[in-house]
């Protein structure tokens, strides 16, 4: 909406912003209804000449975009959001811009009309006029110029059929370009205009030259698809067609037809280089390329500023020369689409992967060879693996494995307190070269000096190493799922207590379910990570105090070291890294075993994380651990009868059931209402139990009981928590009863 600004919005007259002096404003998203009216004028630029609203689908007002024409010809384009500052609980209106992602303009009408064609515009002005001269069409556009397309969500137009209408200029076809990019994947059908007219000409100057819908429909019609587009995108191309008229100088980015003209030599000089390259995606639609570097192949990302340098590189050898970031630009475009358009698909891995039911471990040398694990032969070194491994830049190598010993080499090397346990901590490594979870968290508690550290940088290092072997606790969502983007294996150290947020986020990682996190108040911009990762914690405290974590961990408790046993830590990584490939080498025979023999392994009762049970219960069976079959299992039983114990002892709810069924007067079974339950189990329990937060409601305590119902079960506790009374009234009871009543 442009016009007469602020009328619809704007009571009596208001006085600018404050301005504050520190920057924690933050957008509230929508503008709440009790806002006062936004500001009529900017306290340097006056009134603005130009306004548009910019609306949540559901019509609530988030923020405006101002115009501001300048005495000299130019105009400022400026955003007014409605702001809290949250460290001195104050709400007013500020010239701040929109948090990312940043919303489109014309989310209501999208909304609105969910089966109508959406024309991408340049601007809200020219978004305005194509809406005008194209009814059917709902036009929408991003905030902030050309340039930040990429801040702005686009999941809106997720399925739509999209023609991007750009300005004609180098910027309107880099906008055109960009979202494009944005849209692939999101099952949208993407067509680009190609404009036929002078510089900088939109669909306002179309509306202004008296354009009609025909002429605008005609235009559409010609637009060419998105893939197509890309191919042509060498730099600026001289418009075709009747319309047309020459492509002027561009003063502005010194883009002469001359320049230009070298531009695109560049750029297509640049493609020529791709000879032995394979340009391919991934299920994303991510496009990538692996390159011959060294008589070896790399996988690079083409967005990457790696894949740049190479193509700078090959550039230089090629002709002794340099190359402008604007051919490399174009060059990358087209690189782009030939990969998502014309490439084959794979699917990535890091560090771990799979093909025709084989494993491959990358190495993370600098030649890039990898470990191919069988069933039948072994394992083996191999120089080009079938798979197509990713590498962030903080992974490490693995030392080239040995063979000739067993997993007993690594035994003196780690402080747990029995076989037992040293045969879980084994087990946790050979699950980590599954490449499908789920998988154990390992949770490895001690006192000071127990070497908690230690022992979680050598699993990290047997299958995963990174220049962060262990890392700070996660502060939120985003920083968990980094980590599981840029390495197989998360270990976490040092943590004190596990929040509610990280242990669901933890257990979904675990077996898998998706992490997704978005901005808040919409779901624009949702980001997910939908994949399984091997998990490492360490810390003082019990971490494991939620059933649903405890059920997925194994819990490894440290005991102290002497000092006459101690060791520095030179001499220990020293022993360690003469040993490591030979412990490696075990390693991988335990995992071909595992492959040889997971269709022989016969489970009468199988444990919760049961895939993780019957891939170590198949290596034990195999031989290749040396260990009598059945012992892993009976350790692991152990082990989570210990964690469910210590979900019980922390839980007052847990530990009031258990002590009211273990009553003298216990009958074998109980039942009543919510209220009735609080009473029975407060008599259980200390007042300052009861007392406390932690004691739940007659509102919350059907919750409470049904988080603890597979810890409770383990000792022979039933809930029923879906009982009704057998009176007339048949009010909703809950039910607790031993196993054996």
């Amino acid at each position: 909406m442009a016009g007469d600004p602020f009328a619809p919005l704007s009571g009596a007259p208001n006085p600018p912003a404050s301005r504050g002096t520190r920057d924690d404003w933050v957008p509230l998203l929508p503008v709440p209804p009790s806002a006062p009216p936004p500001p009529e004028a900017h306290p340097k630029r006056g009134r603005p000449t130009a306004l548009w609203e910019y609306r949540s689908p559901a019509g609530e007002l988030l923020g405006l975009v101002c115009r501001f024409d300048q005495p000299e010809g130019g105009k400022d384009i400026l955003p007014l959001t409605f702001c809290e500052n949250r460290g001195r609980d104050r709400q007013e209106w500020r010239w701040k811009g929109f948090p990312e992602p940043r919303p489109l303009y014309g989310l209501d009408r999208l909304a609105a009309r969910p089966q109508a064609p959406v024309l991408v515009c340049e601007g809200e002005k020219a978004a305005d006029a194509a809406g005008r001269l194209l009814p059917d069409h709902v036009a929408v556009t991003s905030p902030s110029g050309s340039k930040s397309a990429g801040k702005a969500s686009w999941i809106d137009l997720s399925g739509r059929a999209v023609t991007i209408w750009p300005d004609a200029d180098e910027a309107g076809q880099d906008y055109a370009l960009a979202v494009a990019r944005l849209l692939q994947g999101s099952g949208a059908s993407v067509a680009i205009i190609n404009p036929p007219a002078d510089e900088g000409w939109d669909a306002a100057d179309a509306e202004r030259d008296g354009w009609g819908a025909d002429r605008a429909l005609a235009l559409i019609a010609a637009a060419l698809p998105s893939g197509e587009y890309m191919h042509q995108a060498h730099g600026l191309k001289p418009r075709t067609g009747p319309d047309a008229t020459p492509l002027e100088d561009n003063p502005k980015d010194g883009g002469s037809k001359e320049s230009v003209s070298r531009r695109s030599r560049q750029s297509d000089g640049l493609l020529s280089l791709l000879d032995g390259c394979e340009l391919w995606h991934d299920a994303r639609e991510e496009p990538f390329a692996s390159v011959p570097i060294d008589g070896h192949f790399e996988n690079m990302p083409v967005r990457s500023e790696r894949f740049r340098m190479w193509l700078r590189g090959r550039h230089y050898a090629a002709t002794s020369g340099t190359v402008g970031g604007q051919a490399i630009q174009d060059a990358i475009e087209v690189i782009m689409a030939r990969a998502v358009f014309d490439g084959p698909k794979y699917p990535t891995f890091i560090r771990i992967g799979e093909h025709d039911g084989d494993i491959y471990l990358d190495l993370g040398g600098r030649d890039w060879k990898a470990v191919k694990v069988t069933a039948r032969d072994g394992w083996s070194m191999i120089d080009r693996p079938p798979v197509k491994f990713l590498r962030s830049d903080s992974m490490r190598a693995l030392p080239e494995p040995e063979k000739g010993e067993g997993i007993e080499l690594l035994r003196d090397m780690v402080n747990v307190r029995s076989e037992g346990d040293f045969r879980l901590f084994v087990s946790w490594l050979v699950s980590g070269f599954c490449p499908a979870g789920p998988y154990p968290v390992l949770v490895i508690n001690g006192e000071q000096g127990s070497s908690k550290s230690t022992v979680a940088r050598i699993a990290r290092w047997m299958i995963d190493p990174n220049e962060a072997d262990i890392r700070a606790e996660p502060q939120e969502i985003r920083d968990l799922v980094v980590m599981a983007k840029n390495g197989w294996v998360v270990a976490v150290d040092n943590v004190s207590s596990v929040q509610a947020w990280l242990s669901d986020a933890l257990c979904r990682l675990s077996t898998g379910g998706g992490i997704s996190f978005r901005a808040k108040y919409t779901d624009w911009g949702e980001a997910i990570f939908n994949g399984q990762r091997p998990i490492m914690l360490n810390g003082i405290p019990d971490l494991v105090s939620r059933p649903d974590l405890a059920n997925r961990a194994i819990l490894l408790t440290l005991p102290a070291i002497s000092g006459n046993e101690r060791k520095t830590e030179r001499e220990f990584n020293e022993e360690f890294e003469r040993r490591r490939p030979f412990i490696l080498g075990a390693l991988l025979d335990a995992v071909s075993g595992a492959l040889r023999c997971q269709s022989d392994v016969r489970m009468t009762e199988k444990p919760r994380m049961a895939d993780f049970a019957l891939w170590v219960a198949a290596a034990e069976k195999s031989g290749a651990l040396g260990w009598a079959e059945g012992s892993f299992l009976d350790a692991y039983r152990l082990n989570q009868e210990g964690a469910v114990e210590t979900v019980i002892e922390s839980n007052p709810v847990a530990g009031a059931v258990r002590t009211m069924v273990g009553s003298e007067d216990w009958q074998g079974s109980w039942q009543g209402t919510a209220t009735a339950l609080i009473e029975a189990l407060g008599a259980h329990v200390p007042e300052a139990v009861r007392r406390s937060r932690v004691w739940p409601t007659a509102a919350s305590i059907k919750g409470k009981l049904r988080g603890l119902q597979p810890a409770m079960r383990t000792f022979g506790i039933i809930f029923d928590l879906d009982a009704r009374s057998t009176g007339r009234d048949r009010s909703r009871q809950i039910g607790i009863r031993s196993q054996a009543s």
